[in-house]
């Protein structure tokens, strides 16, 4: 995977204190037991660690940690 995919496990390693090995890129918010808030908490922590906005309706339609990563490289952001 690119290292933006790691820069994305690394805020949800420290964010919510998961195992690394926990986090993979098909792993939902429900397979690493997040709930709706923590999608929140995860946009504010990739907006503070790579200055990027992730609006509400982005979010809804996140649904792998895949997509997330996706999602930040459509809105070309590089890993930092």
């Amino acid at each position: 995977m690119s290292s933006l995919y790691d820069t994305v496990v690394d805020v949800f390693v420290s964010r919510f204190d998961l195992d690394r090995e926990a986090v993979l890129p098909d792993s939902t918010f429900d397979d690493l037991d997040l709930d709706s808030l923590s999608q929140i908490e995860l946009a504010t922590a990739l907006k503070k660690r790579l200055g990027v906005v992730i609006t509400d309706d982005e979010l809804a339609e996140v649904s792998v940690v895949a997509d997330i990563v996706a999602l930040l490289e459509q809105k070309g952001v590089a890993a930092r």
